[in-house]
């Protein structure tokens, strides 16, 4: 839901920062969610985006299936914007 609300630079930084705190739960499910949640907030974002996109990266080598499964899904969205 983050991601929608119109946020200027530093609130969009600081729920970047909160969403790849995210990507620290044990929860494959809520870590899942973070990454589409970082996508969601780079898509605006240039600045985030080759982090992001790292990240997702990073979870297609080596996530849980599920972080997988969506980071296939994300990169390619997040590469065309």
């Amino acid at each position: 839901m983050v991601p929608r609300l119109p946020l200027n630079v530093r609130e969009r930084q600081r729920a970047a920062a909160s969403l790849e705190d995210y990507l620290e739960d044990r929860s494959s499910i809520v870590k899942t969610f973070a990454l589409q949640g970082l996508t969601d907030l780079a898509k605006n974002d240039p600045d985030l985006r080759p982090s992001v996109v790292e990240r997702l990266r990073e979870a297609e080598r080596s996530g849980t299936p599920a972080m997988r499964a969506r980071s296939r899904k994300l990169l390619p969205r997040l590469e065309r914007a």
